[in-house]
């Protein structure tokens, strides 16, 4: 059998295919860790049009769901997609360490809009990703919104393109009330100003909060084998 094996592999990578051995791990997705810790509250901060949100639904989450999007015309589609959920609400809004106003870099691409300038590495990337135009945007903070969310076991993702840390900044008095924390966080920056992993990684820490999992959102175009950026889930430490 092992000589028969050797044979079909040795044709495949003839014509430029190749047989690997499939994992015995399973690849977890946060859903999963959702599910393990019963969440029944997710805050969606960066939520652009609800992919995050619907791909809970479609995974069977029934618990409340809190989104919040910052640019018109993108909150107006994640309006529309969460209107007939009534546990979905959505807040025309980003967060940060102060209260206010502030100006977005909207990008062609709306997952690839920020509050932070852009490196040369994001249009490198992907074309769609540059800037086409500025827009005033209101900013909250997580400390003075938490009142208002729904009591219960509690989730909080962020996806805000490099803005991450000052979502954090603005949560002071609230982070310990969440049981898990999903940030996505860069490998090779595409917008300046933004802390490296490892300096994401010691800020949970100080928080309580350990790594439970971490997921490839992206690889590097010019070196495809290394990663862009991940999806990092942190679990409040016991």
């Amino acid at each position: 059998m092992p000589q028969i094996r050797r044979r079909v592999r040795g044709l495949l990578q003839s014509v430029g295919y190749d047989i690997r051995a499939i994992d015995t791990y399973e690849t977890k997705r946060p859903i999963d860790f959702i599910r393990s810790r019963r969440i029944d509250v997710v805050v969606d901060v960066g939520a652009n049009t609800g992919q995050y949100g619907g791909k809970l639904r479609d995974a069977g989450y029934r618990g409340w769901i809190i989104s919040l999007e910052p640019v018109r015309a993108t909150f107006e589609q994640l309006k529309a997609r969460a209107s007939r959920d009534p546990q979905w609400i959505t807040l025309p809004s980003a967060l940060g360490r102060e209260a206010g106003k502030a100006t977005i870099n909207v990008s062609e691409a709306s997952v690839f809009s920020s509050l932070r300038e852009q490196a040369a590495a994001a249009t490198s990337f992907n074309q769609e990703a540059r800037v086409i135009r500025q827009e005033t945007i209101e900013i909250a903070r997580l400390d003075d919104l938490f009142a208002t969310l729904p009591s219960g076991r509690r989730f909080l993702k962020i996806d805000t393109q490099g803005y991450e840390q000052d979502v954090l900044a603005g949560a002071h008095d609230c982070l310990a009330e969440f049981l898990g924390v999903q940030m996505e966080l860069p490998i090779k920056h595409l917008y300046q100003g933004v802390w490296r992993f490892d300096e994401a990684v010691l800020f949970m820490s100080s928080r309580g909060f350990e790594i439970s999992n971490i997921i490839p959102v992206s690889y590097d175009n010019d070196d495809p084998t290394s990663l862009l950026e991940v999806d990092c889930v942190f679990r409040r430490a016991r």
